[in-house]
């Protein structure tokens, strides 16, 4: 499997909230036709405890590292790719945001 995305995020999300804590996620932003991901292994998971999911998660079936999301609504264009994929000193100059995602309700 390959990501490919066009350079470093503006900025990267570290979100607190369950979901992206127990992924190990640090999020980058795209828009999808910015974000090329490769290879036949690809599994997808939508959490089931969410009463209104909105994300679809992506990740290496031979791994199992959480690769991307992709809102489920085809229509909002973004995509949000792991950058702890990268190499540290990859993501090192981009700014590294930390929203409450735990004390969020949507």
């Amino acid at each position: 499997m390959r990501v490919t995305i066009p350079a470093a995020p503006d900025y990267i999300n570290e979100c607190n909230c369950s979901l992206c804590m127990k992924h190990g996620a640090s999020w980058g932003y795209f828009k999808r036709t910015e974000v090329s991901v490769a290879g036949d292994q690809i599994g997808s998971y939508v959490h089931p405890g969410m009463a209104e999911p909105f994300v679809r998660l992506h990740f290496c079936s031979v791994c199992g590292c959480t690769t991307h999301c992709v809102a489920i609504d085809d229509a909002t264009d973004w995509a949000c790719i792991n950058t702890r994929l990268f190499e540290p000193e990859e993501m090192a100059c981009v700014e590294v945001r930390h929203p409450d995602g735990r004390g969020w309700v949507r």
